[in-house]
This record gives structure tokens, C-alpha cells and sequence, in this order.
């Protein structure tokens, strides 16, 4: 009986002690059980409202784009090199209502002498000095390492030396009976490719032949080969015909080793040649001069080989 009355107190003490504690005693979870989800505590998971963590793909680096092929556009343009609208002058004439589209390299600007200024009080005229002229060179590109080049008359037309541009336009004689190409568009085009030539650029187009000092590795023009800088002389008259070339040899008095074709020297297409004296080369006899030269081409031995400069002429000192 006292065992019995033992055992109920016991158990109405244990049930005593539970509403005491509260209601969430004896209920802690143990670490591996969820948290609530509405905390964002004691779980792994994040809570509904976060956003979501995205991962960019970084995917395939984008190519860069190709640079444009200069060929393709002056072809797409219909643009002829600069002096060989030199040599097609009479399809080009702006008293015709012709027109086309040349391009090359904006050269500096074409100087003129100044106007006359009023004489000093010794009666001699003022020297009124070279002055810019509404001209500038375009260069050609294509031909002669920069001795070949026309007037252009840009007028309101914006372009800066060492542009490449792709001109349109005609030929017109001003009041001096000079030739220039008067342009009426102007349109961009991408660099020329790269050249191998290293010698020495004039700095203007001109066809007055300049003064030079030896080229460094020359050759006489007998011992020619590929590619290299020659010396020669004329040993023959003048060409009858543009593109036919200049018998040249190492000294007067030789025979003629090669025919010569100087930058620009093509035949004009129907010949009807419009070329101003000072568009042609003047080469004098028992001077000395140098080119570098391109591919020799060879006919027999018993016959002058026929060479292109690719430079203009210089005279040696």
C-alpha cells in the first residue's frame, strides 16, 4: 500500500514539472533537423523570398571583327589610282560631262608665289614669297614610291594630309593651263598593304629629276638583279612612246643592256595622250642616275632586258 502511494506522487510530481517548463520544453531539435524556413536560421536552404543565385556563363570569347579589305571597296567604288587618271585623262574631261572617282594618299599642300607687292623705295618689287595655292597633291599609292601625283582642288571638302581618300570628280584646266582634278565627293578608304621599299620618298610628287648621293648597295645596271638599286646612262634617244622604254647601259658607249620604264611610263588606252610636259621624266645623256628595280624580264641574250623602276630617277652628284 505505501509502495503504491509512492509511485503516484512520483508521477504527479513528473507531470507537475512538464507544465512548468512550457510548452517547448523537452522539444530542441538536433542539428541535423530542418530549422523553420521562415527564420532563414539552423537551415541549409534559403529563404523563399532571396534571389536566386544565377552563374553567367562566360561562353565563347567574340571573334574580332576582320579589317576591311581596301581592294574590295575601291573595286566596289570603281576608283582608279591617281595617275592613272593621268594616263585616261581624255575619258575623265569635266567639258564633257565625264566624271569618275580617283584615290591615293592627301599630299601637301601645292605652294604658288605670292602677289606682287608694291617695289621698295630702291624700285626693286618686294619679294612676296610662295604662298598655299587652292591645290593640294594626291598621291598615288599603287606606283613610283610617291613620285606620282596629281592636283585636286578639294574646295569645301574636308580632308587632312595623309588621308586615303577615294575622290570623285573631272579634270579641268585652270587660267594657267594646268591641269587639277576638281572634286565634287570625298570618301575614305583603309590603308594600302604594306610595302617592301625602304628607300628614300620625295617629299612631293615631281617629275624634275632630283640630285642624289650613291645608293647604298647599288649595282651597275649590267650585273642586275631582281629588286636591286642599279646606276645606268642613256645610251639611246628617248622613247618614241610611253611605255616603250629608255636603252640604258653602265656608261655611253655601251650597248643598250636593258630598256628602262620609268614610274608612271604606261601607254595612254587609245592614244589620245593628254599629258602636260612636266607629267614626263627628261633623262640627259652622260649623266649618271639610279632607280630600284623590279622583276627583270629577259628576252635572249642578244636583246636588251626589259626593267620597270620602281623609284623615280636620281642623278648622282
Amino acid at each position: 500500500m505505501v509502495t503504491r502511494l509512492l509511485l503516484v506522487a512520483i508521477v504527479a510530481a513528473a507531470c507537475q514539472g512538464n507544465r512548468d517548463a512550457g510548452p517547448n520544453a523537452g522539444s530542441a531539435r538536433s542539428p541535423e533537423e530542418p530549422g523553420d524556413a521562415s527564420s532563414g536560421f539552423g537551415t541549409n536552404s534559403p529563404p523563399e523570398d532571396a534571389a536566386p543565385v544565377v552563374q553567367e556563363d562566360a561562353g565563347p570569347k567574340p571573334e574580332e571583327p576582320e579589317p576591311p579589305d581596301p581592294g574590295k571597296l575601291i573595286a566596289e567604288l570603281g576608283a582608279i589610282p591617281a595617275w592613272q587618271a593621268v594616263i585616261d585623262r581624255a575619258r575623265l574631261l569635266g567639258r564633257r560631262n565625264l566624271r569618275g572617282i580617283v584615290y591615293g594618299r592627301i599630299g601637301p599642300a601645292i605652294l604658288m608665289p605670292g602677289p606682287v607687292a608694291e617695289p621698295t623705295d630702291a624700285g626693286v618689287p618686294a619679294d612676296a614669297g610662295m604662298i598655299a595655292s587652292p591645290y593640294v597633291w594626291l598621291v598615288d599609292d599603287t606606283d613610283g614610291n610617291g613620285s606620282l601625283g596629281i592636283r585636286v582642288a578639294l574646295g569645301t571638302r574636308e580632308a587632312k594630309e595623309g588621308d586615303r581618300v577615294a575622290l570623285g570628280g573631272a579634270w579641268h584646266l585652270d587660267d594657267a593651263k594646268r591641269w587639277y582634278w576638281k572634286v565634287d565627293s570625298v570618301q575614305a578608304i583603309p590603308p594600302p598593304p604594306a610595302t617592301d621599299l625602304k628607300d628614300l620618298r620625295l617629299p612631293e610628287p615631281s617629275h624634275t629629276v632630283a640630285m642624289g648621293n650613291m645608293a647604298p648597295g647599288g649595282r651597275m645596271i649590267s650585273f642586275a638583279r631582281d629588286g636591286d638599286a642599279v646606276y645606268f646612262q642613256l645610251v639611246g634617244p628617248p622613247p618614241a612612246n610611253d611605255g616603250d622604254g629608255w636603252p640604258v647601259a653602265n656608261e655611253l658607249g655601251d650597248a643598250p643592256v636593258a630598256l628602262l620604264t620609268l614610274p608612271g611610263e604606261r601607254p595612254t588606252y587609245g592614244g589620245q595622250d593628254m599629258r602636260a610636259p612636266d607629267e614626263r621624266w627628261q633623262l640627259k645623256r652622260a649623266q649618271t642616275y639610279w632607280v630600284r628595280i623590279g622583276a627583270i624580264r629577259k628576252h635572249g641574250p642578244d636583246k636588251p632586258a626589259l626593267m620597270h623602276a620602281r623609284t623615280a630617277p636620281v642623278r648622282v652628284n
